[in-house]
Formats: structure tokens, sequence, C-alpha cells
């Protein structure tokens, strides 16, 4: 196994430290909070960032469950036995708030810390690469010869549904 580098463990700590003040942020109610006032606007006169924060804002089960998350993942990255695990649900969490903030015209140095998140994640999941292909591709069973053809009679049928589907909705969706 190749030695750990000291690089990642001050990644793992800078991010650990991001991700817990965010996720704080979210479970003290100083994340995704609109003032009351902005209920009172015509929808149409909002811009992308208060709509994004007043609908997320919404659901208060939804933020506090999204900060449980982030301090997780930040506890998780202290300690390189768990750094694999949290990047693995770090990934997912931070590309979709990355998108979130290009789309919805959030500021950008919400964006910056986002990126820098889910680059470090992505640099502690490159690290660990060779152990995540034999978990998640080369250690796995493979099918038989006798059940091969009904997968993959299986496998075209539900590809056959999803073009279907696809051309259907194309084809109602214009007058």
């Amino acid at each position: 196994m190749k030695p750990y580098p000291k690089y990642l463990d001050w990644l793992r700590y800078i991010c650990a430290v991001l991700l817990c003040f965010y996720g704080v942020s979210k479970l003290t109610r100083h994340q995704l909070v609109v003032p009351p006032w902005v209920a009172q606007k015509p929808i149409g006169s909002l811009d992308g960032y208060t709509l994004t924060w007043y609908y997320f804002g919404y659901s208060h089960t939804y933020k506090y469950i999204l900060g449980a998350i982030q301090v997780t993942c930040a506890a998780l990255l202290l300690f390189r036995k768990s750094a694999l695990i949290a990047a693995v649900i770090t990934v997912p969490m931070m590309f979709n708030i990355m998108l979130i903030n290009i789309f919805y015209t959030i500021s950008p140095g919400a964006n910056r810390t986002a990126a820098f998140i889910l680059g470090g994640m992505f640099l502690l999941l490159w690290h660990q690469r060779e152990v995540l292909i034999e978990t998640l591709w080369t250690g796995q069973p493979t099918e038989s010869s006798s059940t091969q053809k009904r997968h993959w009679f299986v496998r075209g049928l539900v590809l056959l549904f999803v073009i279907g589907e696809l051309v259907f909705g194309m084809v109602m969706s214009h007058p």
C-alpha cells in the first residue's frame, strides 16, 4: 500500500472545518433562512439566490438532515480510517450543492468553497482508487452463463422502456 501523503491530512482537516461550519450553520438556523418580508414579495420579483434559500429553507427537516450529514462527514474526515467513507458520502452531496450554486447564482464565495471541498474529496478518492475499484468493480461476483441471457433481455427491456418514455414525453410536450 502506498504511504499516506501529508497533504491529504491537511486537506481532510480543512474540508472538515468547512463542512462543520456549513453543517452547524444549518443546524443553528443561520443558513437557508429567509426573512419573513421576502414571503410578501411576488415570486417573479425574487432572484435565484432568494428563491433557492426560500425553497430549501422551507423544510426544517431537510435542512437539519443536510446539516447533520455535513457535520457527520466532517467528523469522519478527522480520521484516516473513516476518511474514505466520508468522501464517498460527501462527493454527491457537494456536487449537488455546486450545481445549485451555479445554476441558481448563489454567491461565488459559496461556490468556491463547495468546489474546494468537492476537489478535496476527489483527491481522497483518487488516493484510494485501487481499493474502490476492487470493492466496487473487480471484487463483485459475475453472472453465471445460465442467467446472463435473461439479464441481457431484462436490460434491453428497461432500455426500450426508457427510450419509449423519452420519445413519448417529447411528442406529448409539443402541441
